[in-house]
């Protein structure tokens, strides 16, 4: 008798505890999924922002091969910006504007050494200098006046917004 008392007690427990169990298993699958979920969009960002970084960096190489040309060839230098029209406007960081940075901007046309990525740069004269910083140990050596030039290079796609800048010093000859 008391054999049957205790199975009737114990018919519905395994029932609940592997509930429980599967309950618990599901919970464990779903935060599993949605962390590498989280994980490729973080991979996919940061694979985003080195692409840029990469293509902002090619432009910048590329505009100082194109001006060093223009130099060696005797070529007039590009026509820079000068004073309040060299601003950096606030749309360079907008995520939402997709075309060119403002007026004076320059695009690079899309290609395997930009990542295919919208590339947009401008130059901007920012004087001469008697002395430019490093020149003396470069190859060979420069001395005497230069033209500075302010290069600022603007890459992105999508949200991602890569913005250098680099400086190239014109001698005059």
């Amino acid at each position: 008798m008391w054999a049957r008392i205790f199975d009737k007690e114990q018919a519905g427990s395994a029932l609940i505890v592997s509930l429980v169990f599967l309950l618990l298993l599901t919970l464990v699958g779903v935060a599993g999924i949605t962390s590498a979920t989280h994980q490729e969009r973080m991979a996919a960002n940061v694979k985003l922002k080195n692409d840029s970084l990469q293509a902002a960096e090619a432009a910048l190489q590329l505009i100082h091969q194109q001006l060093a040309q223009a130099v060696q060839e005797n070529k007039p230098m590009p026509n820079p910006c000068r004073a309040a029209d060299c601003a950096i406007p606030s749309s360079v960081f907008d995520i939402d504007s997709f075309g060119s940075p403002g007026a004076g901007w320059v695009q690079i046309p899309t290609s395997v050494d930009t990542n295919h990525m919208q590339v947009w740069y401008r130059i901007t004269a920012l004087g001469e200098t008697l002395a430019p910083a490093h020149t003396l140990t470069a190859n060979p050596p420069y001395e005497g006046p230069g033209n500075l030039y302010r290069i600022v290079v603007v890459s992105y796609r999508g949200s991602t917004r890569t913005v250098l800048e680099g400086v190239y010093v014109h001698y005059a000859v």
